[in-house]
């Protein structure tokens, strides 16, 4: 390296710190100065030892690093609802293409009308719950016609009273509704009451859930879909 290299390099440095330095005396923080100085941050540092901020500085300094936090955060927030838009969108499209191949089957439509009235609305994900085995066998059929969930992908859960924590009622509602016991979470068992009697045809209450939001979205896109059919009607 020739002598004027090595002096145009030198001089660069120079400009440089004096740059830094300056900007630091104007209350900037390391990423602003790293910004417009392309210096590792560890000579920076060394260079900026004997400048410190005042606390009115830093207190500047708290203030935009909160405020980036913030705006970043409603960003954030902003493109996640976005998301949520064009995913409800793409749902509600599909669940009206499956509505109008279905409309005239009337299994599908008493799906929909069971759903409306004993399953969850808040729960974040698709949740069917009832005591009556022949509803829940229905319901775990429907789901696998219209919803294209196999039995693998339903999830259950049995309720108990106390009195039946040793009955092997899981076994019996698996038997019942064709879904393996590997399916079962386990049984969440209520504990006993006053004047509660054991009754010879009590099987507990089960739940059906199947993960992922959108489908219940689409549960709400085809509730609203047969109202709007049936009011169509009357």
């Amino acid at each position: 390296m020739n002598q004027v290299c090595l002096l145009h390099i030198m001089n660069k440095k120079v400009q440089e710190k004096k740059k830094a330095i300056e900007m630091r005396k104007k209350g900037c923080s390391y990423k602003d100065i790293l910004q417009e100085v392309d210096v590792a941050k560890s000579t920076l540092s060394n260079w900026l030892k004997n400048f410190p901020l005042t606390d009115d500085e830093k207190s500047v300094l708290k203030k935009r690093r909160d405020a980036n936090i913030s705006w970043g955060r409603i960003r954030a927030a902003s493109v996640l609802r976005n998301n949520r838009l064009k995913r409800e969108q793409k749902e509600l499209c599909i669940a009206k293409d499956i509505f109008e191949l279905h409309r005239n089957d009337p299994f599908f439509t008493t799906g929909i009308a069971l759903y409306w009235a004993e399953g969850g609305k808040r729960s974040g994900d698709f949740r069917f719950t009832n005591s009556d085995e022949d509803m829940i066998y229905l319901m775990v059929l429907w789901i696998n016609k219209y919803l294209n969930v196999p039995k693998e992908e339903i999830k259950c859960r049995l309720y108990l009273h106390a009195p039946y924590v040793h009955e092997n009622l899981e076994q019996y509602w698996s038997s019942k509704i064709g879904i393996s016991l590997h399916n079962f979470g386990k049984s969440i068992h209520k504990p006993p009451g006053l004047g509660i009697k054991k009754r010879p045809n009590y099987k507990g209450c089960l739940v059906l859930r199947l993960r992922g939001v959108y489908l219940l979205w689409r549960m709400k896109f085809f509730k609203e879909l047969l109202v709007a059919s049936l009011k169509e009607k009357i």
